[in-house]
């Protein structure tokens, strides 16, 4: 508060004060290349506080005003170290002028009160970050929080797509290069992270509001600092660090969806009064008589009174509805607040950050389509799939995510820097579906409805701790986090039924389907990760600037999960009453005993049965030892050598609660080598540095848990039950990757790079639509490969004419081949209806090619960006079918978003977004003699957003 009183006090007596200011100005050059700096960290101390400040601008000049006094100048940027000017005098209406020459190596200027100093540098700029990938030892793309706010995308998830070589899938998991989630990692600061659901290797992205991130690095390549369980790209999140001055920033905004917004029969769930904060607030929880007992529902009896009462009350305990209801659905809505300041504290720079961010979205799957499909016949002798199920209807999920984000860095010394960090995400997600058709393999005369009700909260606890140290020539840095994460499914409601359609008799128990059901899930998990780095520079044997870095990590995971199950069986059909009313069929005189026979034994109705498996409940650990020594080696003066090897020991144990099931078990010991060229073509001395990088390295991808777990279990989501393999091996895998890349200026691009990989013992889930519940098993294949091209651009459009300097056009193009054996049993039953089938096929989830693009006018001058942006990918196999069914393949569909913000009364900013604006149809099919049988189909609707920020430096 005192610094807005301060603010508004000085902006009062602006016009007077002006007149006494004096000017500081100067330019910032880099010395290796004596290129002109953009977007360098200009900032005017007296007495530890920041008064001033400026950005350079695209000539590397600044200029800040000021009031007379004594000053001390600092310099900043990316991977640059930070200069100093003391004693910078600044007189009434007079220019004092300051040039900085700004390397990585340290120099002396001959201006004594010229020093150079350990300082913040900006990494959230598009400028700053192009330099680090520039100057990075590996291959790697980067998304900047200014490219993020241009995009207005709300989470890590969407914004990855604009990333070359990147698609999403369901918003949340990322495939890098055509890989699916298990050949990707993701780190928090620089820690590692567990990801939120069971299934899956990698971590939902959606669960990072875009409001906490200041920027995302995505290495493509593996080098020996790094951990080595990735094969498509390391995904690094960086959260906001503490700014230079007092920051405060509030924004919000509201969309308008054309098909989930404004809706009075959108489908929900029994809701909580703390859904609105992604909290189940006991609502959904087990009732309270089965938790007493632990969940145990005795047999059924039809003599002893004491089971009977038992049975009945545990019957009539759910109290919510199985089923469904429908309630009116509102705009979408994001919210955010940060507030950030540097303060002295004991004479020395201490920074803070704080920041939450709310957003509450409804959504609708619109005509939503699914089908089971099956190739019964020899492919000669049949011309289509036939139909298992046919299905048609409606599926809505209401989510809440907020995240909250404080941190603080101090620096004890000029050598010194400690911060600490903590992170909370939550995220609450309320589905509801219900679907209609039928079962033309049983009688196409029977419609056959499902229904379905859900909800997941997931949450994630992460502090980091964090140290970088300065010994003389030698540097450290270190990391320590802890991470909880949980996922819990409380009351999943499962519920079918079918009717007849010529007399319109209802069955609720049919062997066609399961009987009504109600599951409970927890997931619980804790990570806990070291990193200790040293990095010491030397002189090589022509006295070129060499490094020499070392270190270790330890990473552990503990992971803990439940299930409950509960189905409810219909025992008197004939005396249960039903005439089509979901609540008559689900009320009391229905539930549990509903009266005793003419002998005095009880007579059943809808009773509950316990069919929980003590083989779904299991405790899973994991840890990572490693170490590493690699080099940064100058052969030449325009060539460098970069790489060493990392060696990672690796026990992992799965046990199930069942006993007699096998302990699955993964020990490994490995040595991981990476070996970097890197040619500087060319080094103009103001633009075109050229790259030419070349890279082999041997990465590992590690089966997860749930993969592990010996068990089957329904998959909800899949719709299917899975089933896991206490004998996996992990995956090997040997890449090779070439690039060249242009920076004609500092905020410009242009790369081509080639890949490619060899995958020994590729883990990959497979389908087989024969087994009675539509069942998947996770198996090794022998090989894999593959291949591909990546071309990308960012290109500001003043070469054309200077009247279109604002005007940026950026896009990437990726294309890839892939090719996996398959397994010999299973080619066999591929052939036996299909006998000129392929010994081959693309991997999962790789697409042939990716496309992104944007066209953005960028005016700072007035605050006004407008932009435009364009993804697509190939299709991609979302389903590995067994026997002669053909693949499931995911169909492209092409997204375009469009936005503008103008900035007015310097502080405040206004906001207008459109998405989606193609609506393209999301599709799954399998693909068979030049038709289409649709898997699932649906569409999401085109939405409409209006926000306004006002922001306070």
């Amino acid at each position: 508060m005192k610094n807005i009183i301060a603010f508004l006090v000085f902006g009062l007596s602006l016009a007077t004060a002006w007149a006494q200011n004096g000017t500081i100005s100067g330019k910032i050059i880099e010395t290796e290349t004596a290129e002109p700096l953009s977007g360098a960290t200009v900032r005017l101390m007296q007495d530890s506080l920041a008064v001033g400040g400026a950005y350079s601008e695209d000539d590397g000049s600044f200029s800040i005003s000021a009031k007379p006094g004594t000053y001390r100048l600092i310099v900043s940027y990316i991977s640059l170290d930070s200069k100093t000017a003391e004693n910078v005098v600044v007189k009434a209406g007079e220019t004092i002028t300051f040039d900085f020459q700004m390397g990585v190596d340290i120099t002396k200027t001959g201006d004594e009160n010229l020093v150079i100093i350990q300082d913040k540098v900006v990494k959230n700029t598009e400028t700053a970050l192009l330099t680090m990938q520039r100057r990075s030892t590996s291959v790697m793309d980067v998304i900047s929080l200014e490219q993020v706010k241009r995009s207005g995308d709300n989470d890590a998830g969407a914004a990855m797509k604009r990333v070359t070589g990147v698609t999403v899938e369901s918003g949340k998991y990322i495939y890098v290069r055509g890989l699916g989630d298990r050949y990707a990692k993701t780190l928090l600061n620089g820690a590692e992270i567990p990801g939120l659901d069971p299934n899956r290797n990698s971590v939902q992205m959606d669960m990072f509001p875009s409001n906490l991130i200041d920027n995302i690095v995505v290495h493509k390549t593996f080098s020996p600092e790094l951990p080595g369980s990735f094969t498509g790209g390391l995904v690094k999140i960086n959260t906001k660090d503490f700014p230079q001055d007092f920051s405060f920033q509030v924004s919000s905004s509201a969309s308008y969806n054309t098909v989930s917004s404004f809706r009075n029969d959108f489908l929900t769930g029994t809701r909580g009064k703390l859904d609105f904060l992604g909290f189940d607030d006991g609502t959904r929880a087990l009732p309270e008589i089965l938790e007493n007992t632990g969940g145990y529902v005795p047999d059924l009896s039809f003599a002893d009174p004491v089971k009977a009462d038992a049975i009945d009350a545990a019957s009539k305990a759910f109290a919510a509805p199985i089923y469904p209801g429908s309630t009116n659905s509102t705009l979408n809505q994001n919210h955010s607040i940060s507030i950030g300041d540097q303060k002295p504290l004991f004479g020395r720079p201490f920074g803070y950050i704080a920041s939450l961010s709310y957003a509450n979205n409804q959504n609708v799957l619109q005509d939503y389509q699914q089908g089971r499909w099956i190739l019964t016949d020899n492919v000669d002798s049949t011309d289509a799939l036939n139909a298992q199920v046919l299905l048609a209807g409606s599926q809505a999920s209401s989510e809440v995510l907020w995240g909250s984000l404080v941190n603080f860095s101090y620096l004890p010394s000029i050598n010194h820097r400690i911060s600490l960090n903590y992170m909370h995400n939550q995220s609450g997600v309320n589905t509801a579906s219900y679907l209609s058709g039928s079962i033309p393999k049983d009688d196409p005369g029977i419609v056959f409805e499902t229904r379905s009700i859900g909800y997941t909260q997931r949450a994630m606890d992460a502090v980091q701790l964090k140290g970088d140290h300065t010994f003389g020539k030698l540097k450290a840095d270190w990391i320590a986090s802890y991470t909880r994460s949980s996922q819990d499914e409380p009351d999943l409601r499962f519920f079918s039924n079918d009717y007849d359609r010529e007399d319109g008799n209802y069955d609720i128990q049919r062997n066609l389907y399961t009987a009504p059901s109600r599951y409970f899930r927890e997931m619980k998990e804790n990570n806990l990760d070291g990193k200790l780095n040293f990095s010491l520079p030397f002189k090589q044997w022509s006295g070129l600037e060499s490094v020499l870095r070392f270190g270790g990590a330890w990473t552990f995971k503990g992971r803990d999960f439940y299930e409950r199950r509960y189905e409810f069986v219909n025992n008197s059909p004939g005396l249960v009453h039903f005439n089509g009313n979901m609540a008559d069929y689900w009320s009391d005189e229905n539930l549990g005993v509903i009266g005793q026979d003419q002998n005095g034994l009880y007579q059943y109705g809808i009773a509950i049965t316990n069919v929980s498996e003590l083989r779904n409940n299991y405790t899973g650990t994991q840890s990572v030892t490693a170490a590493y020594a690699m080099t940064e080696l100058p052969l030449l003066e325009k060539l460098r050598f970069v790489g060493g090897a990392r060696l990672e020991k690796t026990n992992i144990s799965l046990i199930s609660l069942d006993p007699s099931l096998d302990e699955g078990i993964l020990d490994n010991l490995d040595v991981l080598p990476s070996a970097n060229l890197i040619y500087t073509l060319n080094r103009d001395a103001l633009k075109n540095v050229m790259n030419l990088r070349a890279c082999y390295a041997r990465t590992l991808a590690r089966p997860v848990f749930r993969e592990l777990a010996p068990y089957a279990s329904f998959d909800f989501v899949g719709d299917m039950v899975l089933i896991g393999n206490p004998n996996l091996q992990r995956t090997l895998v040997d890449n090779f990757d070439l690039r060249w890349e242009m920076f004609p200026s500092t905020s410009e691009l242009l790369s081509v790079s080639a890949f490619y990989k060899n995958f020994s013992n590729p883990i990959e889930l497979v389908i087989n639509p024969m087994a009675a519940n539509f069942e998947g098993n996770y198996r090794n294949v022998d090989q894999a490969q593959l291949y591909g091209l990546e071309f990308e651009f960012r290109k500001r459009m003043g070469f054309i004419s200077p009247a279109l300097n604002n005007l940026r056009a950026s896009g990437n193009l990726t294309l890839i081949r892939s090719s996996q054996t398959i397994a010999s049993d299973e080619l066999a039953q591929i052939r036996a209806l299909n006998p000129s089938a392929s010994a081959t096929r693309a991997m999962f989830g790789q697409s042939p090619y990716t496309v992104n693009s944007e066209l953005a006018y960028v005016n700072d001058s007035i605050g006004l960006t407008v932009s435009a942006s364009i993804n697509v990918f190939g299709q991609r196999i979302s389903a590995v079918s067994r026997g002669g069914t053909p693949n499931v393949y995911e169909m492209p569909r092409p997204t375009l978003d469009a936005g503008a913000s103008q900035t007015f009364a310097k502080h405040w900013t206004v906001t207008a977004r459109a998405r989606n604006l193609f609506d393209p149809q999301f599709r799954r099919v399998h693909q068979f003699k030049g038709q289409e049988f649709v898997y699932s189909s649906y569409r999401m609707g085109r939405s409409f957003s209006l926000g306004l920020t006002y922001n306070f430096n």
